[in-house]
């Protein structure tokens, strides 16, 4: 960014490290970072968010606050810019400078280039990489309490890249923020442990890929309890023979000995164990035998077996979701 400054402004510019007004606001101190962009005897103090969640109505007011305790002008430094919030800052007379070669300092000079980062697109429902990483977070963080994402990557297995888009997804989403500390990433929860699981509930789908059935349940640790069987653990509903019972990984279904699976007929005429496939590995969010209590609820939302749904409402009362309506 420095190259294409000198190429507008000359040698001369320089940015260095500047001292907060001291009377800054904790808000403001904790959430941006502060730089003095110098040319010749000019200065600028540049503000940027030190989380890439920033929402402009928030950003725009604090930085106006923050240009009334600055002794010199001010602008915000950004990472990325759209063409619809670069059109806004200008109407409004805000100065800012964006890594996408956007300079609009109105105090020096300005110059724009077309190159405004693309409107983000959020898919209708999470892939499962994001599903796993979003349940991952509900259960092992708060409001406001943190983790880093290659911490996160270990854990659930998953490629720094499959992580960083599940990241960047639910960061979009306006889920959770954010926070760079040098070659870290931290995320935070946005929200309490109810509402944040609100927030995205609706984009989230059952884990259930397929349904293979087998003459005998195959040995293995990775087995866990899943569908109506594992409702029947937790609630008043009783579960029948032929209901699912064991979750597997994919890759785990893919060791299945061939001569272990049967048809669909088979399984109703002699009986046998009904294995769900799942697009992500149950065992990574469970630890009592069982699969999650948000996959479970997932896998079998959309049952028209009332009773199912009676069990499954322990379940959504229990995390805040709203019971559904029989009548």
């Amino acid at each position: 960014m420095m190259e294409f400054l000198k190429s507008i402004f000359g040698d001369n510019i320089i940015i260095t490290s500047y001292e907060y007004p001291r009377d800054t606001p904790v808000y403001i101190r904790d959430n941006y970072n502060v730089q003095l962009l110098s040319w010749d005897e000019h200065r600028c103090a540049l503000l940027s968010p030190n989380s890439n969640s920033w929402r402009l109505p928030s950003l725009k007011k604090q930085f106006v606050n923050f240009c009334k305790l600055s002794t010199v002008p001010c602008a915000l430094y950004l990472d990325r810019l759209t063409a619809q919030q670069r059109r806004n800052l200008v109407e409004n007379r805000l100065p800012f400078i964006a890594e996408s070669q956007q300079v609009f300092l109105p105090f020096w000079g300005c110059f724009f280039n077309e190159k405004c980062a693309s409107v983000s697109h959020i898919e209708e429902t999470m892939a499962p990489g994001t599903q796993l990483v979003f349940l991952y977070l509900y259960y092992h963080t708060g409001h406001n309490r943190t983790m880093n994402q290659t911490e996160l990557s270990k854990k659930l297995r998953l490629s720094k890249a499959t992580c960083s888009r599940a990241i960047k997804d639910l960061a979009e989403s306006g889920v959770i923020e954010i926070k760079n500390e040098g070659t870290n990433k931290w995320i935070i929860s946005r929200f309490d442990k109810p509402e944040f699981l609100r927030k995205a509930y609706s984009r989230m789908k059952s884990p259930v890929k397929r349904v293979i059935y087998v003459k005998n349940e195959p040995p293995g640790p990775h087995l866990l309890q899943s569908g109506v069987k594992a409702l029947s653990s937790i609630s008043m509903v009783g579960a029948k023979e032929y209901d699912r019972g064991i979750a597997v990984s994919a890759r785990i279904a893919s060791t299945i000995p061939a001569e272990y699976i049967i048809s669909k007929r088979e399984f109703e005429d002699f009986g046998g164990s009904v294995i769900e496939v799942w697009s992500y590995a149950p065992e990574l969010l469970s630890d009592n035998g069982r699969v999650d209590d948000i996959s479970l609820l997932l896998s079998l939302d959309n049952d028209p077996d009332e009773r199912i749904q009676m069990g499954l409402d322990e379940i959504r009362e229990k995390h805040g979701l709203p019971v559904k309506d029989y009548e």
